[in-house]
């Protein structure tokens, strides 16, 4: 039984997206009508969140759920 608590835990993590500092990201929900929809990420604050830079905006503490690569 321990042995699938391990397992369910270490895969739920491995669904969280990993990100590193010095990257652009995709905001999904910007903070205003007129702030860029990209932000660099600066560092790691918690588990889920990021401190980020919003050009013409400034610093703002983005969760992992409001944000995504660029790529996807």
């Amino acid at each position: 039984m321990r042995t699938s608590y391990v397992w369910e835990k270490s895969s739920h993590l491995s669904a969280i997206p990993q990100f590193e500092p010095s990257t652009w990201v995709k905001v999904l929900h910007p903070p205003t009508a007129f702030s860029f929809d990209e932000a660099w990420l600066l560092c790691q604050c918690s588990e889920h969140n990021w401190l980020a830079w919003i050009p013409d905006y400034g610093e703002i503490m983005l969760h992992v759920d409001e944000f995504c690569n660029l790529t996807e």
